[in-house]
């Protein structure tokens, strides 16, 4: 998965701020004017020479087995940055549906185990899997994500329903399910890497026109690919 570094955060940041004064410099003196869209351009300049192409790429696989680093994303300015866990199996959990995170670290120590457990255990993650459709954030819930969340659900109730599975047939049963757990986990990382494909793209149209002078083409263009983000739940459902 590809992650964004905070330059291209700052970027943007810098980009929309620049945007909004365009709107309202007719009300300033011409002077200040120019002296903030100087200061703007040379800070921008100042980013763009530190990260030439803005990106910093990360796979899990580079990660190893048992470690987890945490990533922030800020799909747009002035939004609540989205905070997760990544491991070497995907996304880890999230800081706003702590259901997912849960289920992921009950199903990672079980693996670990090789699935050897008790129904207690088991009948633990019930109120986890049960709220994970009526906890996820609002830009997951792709149509493809919410079919892997009720395969999630559907695999779960007949683990608990079977009373009378032995322990080899339990076992079999929660493989099933962690089965089916990282087939989510993989569709919240194409999910994710949209998100911040669309950003990088953005990025990149900017520094295109910035390179060239054109601030007003750089802004016009981050903000035309950045709509896209707005589109991703909506063309997946």
């Amino acid at each position: 998965m590809k992650i964004m570094n905070m330059n291209s955060v700052r970027v943007a940041a810098i980009v929309l701020t620049l945007s909004n004064f365009m709107l309202i410099s007719c009300d300033n003196p011409k002077k200040n004017n120019n002296n903030i869209m100087e200061e703007g351009k040379e800070e921008i300049a100042e980013v763009i020479n530190k990260d030439k192409d803005n990106l910093d790429v990360e796979m899990e696989s580079d990660l190893a087995e048992d470690e987890v680093k945490t990533r922030t994303y800020k799909m747009k300015e002035k939004e609540t940055p989205i905070v997760y866990d990544l491991d070497a199996r995907g996304i880890a959990g999230f800081n706003d549906w702590a259901d997912y995170t849960v289920v992921n670290y009950e199903l990672t120590n079980l693996r670990k185990v090789d699935f050897v457990t008790t129904r207690e255990r088991i009948q633990n993650m019930n109120y986890r899997i049960a709220n994970l459709g009526n906890t996820i954030p609002t830009w997951l819930k792709t149509e493809e994500v919410m079919e892997d969340v009720e395969d999630i659900q559907d695999e779960y109730l007949e683990l608990i329903e079977d009373q009378d599975a032995s322990g080899d047939e339990m076992k079999e049963n929660l493989e099933e399910l962690s089965e089916k757990f990282d087939d989510l986990k993989e569709e919240l990382d194409e999910t994710v890497n949209q998100y911040i494909k669309i950003h990088e793209e953005a990025i990149e149209e900017f520094n295109e026109e910035i390179k060239k002078g054109k601030i007003d083409a750089a802004i016009e263009e981050y903000n035309e690919e950045i709509k896209k983000l707005d589109k991703i739940v909506k063309e997946k459902q």
